[in-house]
């Protein structure tokens, strides 16, 4: 067989294939062989039917077999010979079974790039240390007691920074509504009856609780605010919203004591100090998973950075359409309006694609420090993460067996587990460096 590849931009290829008048002629006489010795025609006994009545009969689909066969053994051969590594057969042309006997196609493909890795053992990263200070355990147990806090109503004093105020309000622009200057805007930035309201910097807008500092119960207080330049919504950003608010009541926080009985109340029959070795514990578990998330974000971004290579633009608008329904879903369910989202559209695209050419191009890179590392998923891994999904489903591993098998979710499986043996192996090779939790940047 005689292949001519031609490589094309963005990870495509023209695959040229030319198959011998006497290859051809073999091939043939092969599947022909295997046709005669199941066909069943009339007048012939079982495998004796000759190979000229058979050709005849069968023609297209011994055509169809050939055709299959070779493209299946042209593709094999390039992957070899040329290093091509086919993703997708997108399409089989110009065949042409020729009078001289030869077979000629012509096939396009969707390759995987090329690129060298750079090095990706001992990149240098700094992370948290994992261990939990005094002070970080009890602020978590304040947390906690905030759950299990009681309010007392005020009486005898006005209101003051972290009190809390239960009021009615309600704002306009300019004399006109808020919904109706900013239809985006969500109903809680307009009006709210019955709303407690925790009086400290970062509650609500800024400005608003600062200003019903010394009100009392059955005031009335007008204030005016600016919607500041970090708030999500762009299009609400720099107005300023005049507010009318009415304080119905004020209370103030009652944190219960530090004791076994408080502890008794957060897990029933244990002691306070119990309660604060099992947080402490939870708390350095959640501290390992953000350490190993950092180690992982800090050599990807390192090995990206040195690297930069074409990617197949049929993948990655793939997986920018999947990237911009989860954020159109996630939008929904946040309560932002379908107008809202239909504005933006253009910089969801934007921010979707942008972030699908990152997963698929570390996608890449982590498959080929697979291969270089000879990472591996044994069959008992490979099982055992079926037996979790099965479990976490609630479904029998039998049934989820089955389902696997339709839809080729082993592959996907056993890719998965691939992938995080190998980010694994990434993050055990990283050069280490601790540092304080708050010197950690985003």
């Amino acid at each position: 067989m005689i292949i001519n590849v031609e490589r094309l931009p963005e990870c495509k290829a023209l695959l040229r294939i030319e198959v011998p008048g006497d290859d051809a002629k073999t091939e043939r006489k092969k599947i022909v062989k295997l046709y005669a010795a199941q066909a069943k025609i009339p007048g012939f006994r079982p495998g004796k039917t000759p190979s000229a009545v058979i050709e005849k009969r069968f023609k297209p689909d011994i055509e169809s077999e050939f055709e299959e066969r070779t493209i299946k053994k042209a593709l094999q051969e390039a992957s070899e010979t040329e290093e091509l590594d086919v993703i997708r057969v997108t399409e089989v042309r110009d065949q042409s079974h020729n009078p001289d006997g030869t077979y000629t196609a012509t096939i396009e493909l969707v390759t995987s790039p090329k690129f060298s890795l750079p090095d990706y053992k001992d990149i240098e990263v700094k992370v948290p240390s994992t261990d939990v200070t005094e002070a970080q355990l009890s602020e978590a147990l304040d947390q906690i007691r905030e759950r299990f806090a009681e309010y007392s109503d005020i009486a005898d004093r006005e209101a003051a920074m972290n009190d809390f105020a239960v009021i009615d309000y309600k704002g306009s622009i300019n004399g006109k509504s808020v919904g109706e200057v900013l239809p985006s805007a969500p109903a809680t930035l307009a009006q709210n009856s019955g709303f407690w309201l925790r009086m400290a910097e970062d509650s609500f807008l800024p400005g608003f609780c600062t200003a019903l500092v010394g009100a009392k119960t059955e005031d009335s207080r007008d204030l005016s605010v600016t919607i500041p330049d970090d708030y999500p919504t762009e299009e609400l950003r720099g107005h300023t919203i005049d507010y009318t608010v009415e304080v119905k009541g004020l209370k103030e926080q009652v944190l219960p004591e530090l004791d076994d009985e408080f502890a008794n109340k957060v897990e029933a029959g244990k002691s306070l100090e119990e309660v604060k070795d099992a947080l402490r514990v939870q708390m350095e578990q959640q501290r390992e998973g953000y350490r190993k998330e950092i180690i992982t974000n800090q050599v990807l971004d390192k090995i990206n950075t040195n690297l930069d290579f074409e990617l197949p633009q049929e993948i990655v608008m793939r997986e920018t359409q999947s990237r911009v329904n989860d954020i159109v879903n996630s939008n929904s369910e946040r309560g932002i309006a379908q107008e809202e989202i239909m504005e933006n559209q253009q910089q969801i695209i934007q921010t979707a694609g942008q972030q699908a050419a990152l997963s698929v191009k570390t996608s890449f890179i982590l498959e080929q420090i697979a291969d270089a590392e000879d990472i591996k998923v044994s069959r008992e891994e490979l099982l055992g993460r079926v037996a979790e999904i099965a479990q976490r489903n609630k479904t029998p591993v039998k049934k989820l067996t089955k389902q696997l098998d339709k839809q080729n979710g082993f592959g996907r499986i056993y890719n998965g587990l691939r992938i995080q043996k190998t980010l694994d192996f990434l993050r055990d090779s990283a050069s280490i460096t601790e540092i304080d939790p708050d010197d950690v940047t985003e």
